[in-house]
């Protein structure tokens, strides 16, 4: 019996790691720029694993199921936010009714209805702690759910006279299945956040290649190119003198023009040499200060309301001149994408160690897919933006051993997030 009852834990493993794997091999590439989209898929996926779990159930010598549906449920919950979970609890809620409704079915919809928002608070805390802490915290959580589930059966067979049953199968038997429990939500984490690790680097990758091409070119054309159009600038405006009002104001537009083509190529210089040249102990507050009231003067043209929250004693090691660059950078961003009034609120604080600036507006957001081209070669949400003053900013941020996220929603507002480790 207990080598059919290991076989058969086994097996329930396997059913609820094979999902897994197959979003592996056949979603990701298909999936990882559409967050929503890859929502649902998890949460099919985990909806089938739970589902075939209850096909084939850890065999104890009588006809009452025991299986781990509740692992691939937590999973698409904690990685699937609630359209993932509400397809596993669809397709497993429907599945166990069609192998048999009454008294125990509503046991398993009462458990549903209690785990499901439980696991769901926990779920944006769970998404950023580190790897070690997510193995450790999921597997307390399936530790709680088996307990919260094996309770739940406990009243099931009080309810039907019946409690000595459960008491008949043993302390080994519980003990097999909590750990079995705890066992496959380790597995099915580690796995999903290798899975998530791999397809990060592989991005990673793939845009340092395409960066490292665009540093070139403009570290090889740039200089060549800004020459030229210095001289006919100069030229321009010497022709343009003698001129009538109406050449002279086409010659305007060239020369302004001329001057936006400057601007670009002093983006690229920029771009291609991020690097940190000077280093030093950085008070955030009072920088950030000064950058704040340099760009209050562009807010007040604009019609924005630039506010500041700066805690003290901040400090981080970096390129002062740099950094203010990519905040700057950031909050002209944030001005540009408002549309009349509103405002935009500057913050600094101190997080685990490492020191935030967060950057936040009330203007038009974007979407998800908006967000994912972010920091993009030539992509841009301006009508004439170039795309790259951020992508100096992601470079700048990213040369000082710091990271650079955004956060926002279509009309309601984007939260641009440096996160740079504090200096004592």
């Amino acid at each position: 019996m207990f080598a059919d009852l290991f076989r058969d834990l086994l097996m329930n493993l396997l059913l609820i790691l094979s999902p897994v794997f197959f979003y592996q091999i056949f979603m990701v590439d298909r999936v990882r720029t559409k967050t929503h989209k890859s929502q649902w898929v998890l949460g099919a996926l985990c909806g089938v694993s739970a589902c075939l779990c209850m096909t084939y159930p850890i065999n104890v010598g009588d006809e009452f199921m025991w299986d781990l549906r509740w692992i691939p449920f937590l999973v698409a919950i904690l990685y699937g936010g609630v359209r993932g979970g509400l397809v596993a609890t669809v397709l497993s809620l429907g599945y166990r009714l069609n192998l048999g409704g009454g008294m125990a079915f509503y046991t398993v919809v009462a458990d549903v209805l209690v785990l499901f928002p439980l696991v769901w608070l926990l779920r944006r805390r769970f998404l950023v702690w580190s790897r070690v802490r997510k193995l450790v915290g999921s597997a307390a959580v399936s530790l709680g759910c088996y307990v919260f589930v094996m309770t739940s059966i406990a009243f099931y067979f009080w309810d039907r006279h019946d409690l000595g049953y459960m008491a008949g199968k043993g302390v080994w038997f519980y003990s097999l299945y909590a750990l079995t429990y705890a066992v496959a939500m380790l597995c099915a984490v580690a796995l999903l956040e290798v899975i998530f690790e791999n397809e990060k680097m592989r991005e990673e990758v793939q845009r340092s290649e395409k960066l490292s091409i665009i540093s070139e070119l403009a570290a090889s054309i740039a200089h060549e190119v800004r020459n030229p159009l210095t001289v006919v600038r100069g030229f321009i405006q010497l022709a343009s003198q003698g001129m009538d009002e109406r050449n002279r104001g086409y010659m305007g537009t060239a020369i302004s023009e001329l001057d936006r083509a400057e601007f670009i190529i002093s983006d690229y210089l920029n771009f291609a040499k991020p690097e940190v040249d000077q280093k030093e102990r950085v008070d955030l507050a009072q920088e950030l200060g000064h950058v704040v009231t340099v760009m209050g003067s562009f807010a007040n043209l604009r019609g924005v309301r630039l506010e500041e929250q700066l805690e003290g004693e901040l400090f981080v090691v970096a390129d002062r001149v740099k950094f203010k660059q990519a905040v700057m950078n950031l909050i002209k961003n944030s001005i540009e994408a408002m549309q009349g009034d509103g405002t935009v609120c500057v913050k600094a604080f101190r997080e685990q160690g490492d020191v935030v600036v967060q950057v936040l507006d009330d203007g038009e957001g974007m979407t998800v897919e908006e967000l994912e081209r972010l920091g993009k070669p030539f992509y841009s949400t301006k009508d004439r933006g170039t795309g790259l003053g951020l992508m100096v900013t992601f470079r700048i941020v990213e040369a000082m051993g710091g990271e650079l996220v955004f956060e926002s929603e279509k009309g309601v507002g984007t939260v641009a997030t440096v996160r740079v480790e504090g200096a004592v």
